[in-house]
């Protein structure tokens, strides 16, 4: 299950990721998640650092997140990425379509 925490600090939202986001923390998390989606015409960064595992549904998630950023005119940094989640993302291509940070 991912636990999500929102911290508003001076021009960026900071969202943190914990745990395992797939597809039961997509369906127990949905308005946690749809929150972050709510934010999307802000300047989000993603903070990875506790995300243990992501699959496909949570790739999805950060897909629509995307979408939604570029609709609305908000920005995505994601940072903190672990090993095994950053070669999920390097597999999936995602890693030429976010702003990734160390």
């Amino acid at each position: 299950m991912v636990q999500i925490s929102i911290q508003t600090m001076s021009d960026v939202i900071c969202v943190q990721l914990s745990g395992e986001l797939d597809v039961v923390a997509t369906s127990n998390q949905a308005d946690e998640l749809q929150e972050v989606l709510n934010l999307a015409d802000k300047a989000l960064l993603i903070d990875c650092s506790g995300l243990e595992y992501i699959s496909s549904v949570g790739l999805r998630f950060f897909m629509k997140l995307k979408k939604e950023s570029q609709a609305k005119g908000g920005s995505i940094r994601i940072a903190h990425l672990n090993e095994s989640v950053a070669e999920i993302f390097s597999m999936s291509g995602f890693q030429n379509i976010f702003e990734i940070e160390k």
